[in-house]
């Protein structure tokens, strides 16, 4: 019995120090100090053979406190390990960071009678008068809410509203300095929605447009990403290297440095 108590009992140690090893060089250095002792014990109980199943069993409550040790050292490095991999939050500039979106307002409505409830559609003329309110109420803002308003839009996803947003402010403000970014976001949408003809004649729009813009080196950017994804390697190439040769200090000219690199590796 004895026997096949310290054959358990070397499993256990076995066991732990492989867990232990996990940890950081500090803890498991104090880890292992504890363990030989543990095995000197072990070794002087086979000799002297007194008392041996209160030696043992003490021994064993030893282990599993050594056991604990180690799994709650285990926790804490997955825990930094997470944090880790999560990485930073990456704030927005402030000029173009959306405000929180408003809580709609919640209001019940009592059920109509059964015999009563009937499908209730608007007549095409009142929608087409919604849809021209919703127009003119977007056209009243000034050019900075308008904009910013249709830069959340393209924030948050909503890609359709952007694109009318962003169109208004063109009909009413084609002389603004925000007018080719505003070009820019509309292709900006169409490739977000995978819709690449639409957005190469949107970019080509602020190269066209607004030649002398602030989007001029993005567009072009964009430009050769679209025909990258349309399949024509030869056009991309060719758009990031005029890119390269125009504007050669600007961060759109190392991403299409890169960019020609990947298309060259055939990725």
């Amino acid at each position: 019995m004895l026997q096949n108590k310290n054959i358990f009992l070397s499993l256990i140690i076995l066991y732990t120090i492989a867990i232990i090893g996990c940890g950081t060089d500090k803890t498991t250095d104090i880890l292992k100090q504890d363990i030989a002792y543990l095995k000197n014990q072990i070794s002087d109980i086979q000799k002297s053979g007194t008392d041996t199943e209160v030696k043992i069993s003490s021994i064993e409550n030893k282990l599993q406190a050594l056991e604990d040790k180690s799994k709650d050292l285990e926790n804490e490095v997955f825990n930094l390990s997470a944090k880790v991999e999560e990485g930073p939050i990456i704030e927005l500039p402030a000029e173009e960071k959306p405000p929180p979106p408003p809580q709609p307002e919640v209001k019940e409505i009592p059920p109509l009678p059964k015999e009563e409830a009937v499908a209730v559609e608007l007549p095409k003329s009142e929608m087409a008068l919604k849809e021209i309110d919703e127009l003119k109420s977007l056209a009243s803002l000034s050019p900075e809410e308008l904009y910013k308003k249709a830069y959340n839009h393209f924030i948050f996803g909503e890609y359709d509203n952007a694109i009318s947003n962003f169109k208004v402010f063109l009909d009413n403000h084609p002389k603004s300095n925000l007018a080719d970014n505003s070009q820019y976001w509309i292709g900006e949408c169409y490739y977000a929605k995978k819709e690449y003809d639409a957005a190469l004649s949107e970019f080509k729009k602020v190269l066209e447009e607004y030649s002398n813009g602030n989007k001029t080196p993005d567009a072009m950017l964009k430009i050769g990403y679209v025909y990258h994804e349309l399949g024509d390697k030869k056009s991309a190439i060719k758009e990031l290297n005029d890119l390269i040769k125009k504007f050669p200090k600007k961060s759109a000219a190392r991403l299409a440095k890169e960019k020609i690199r990947n298309i060259e590796k055939g990725k």
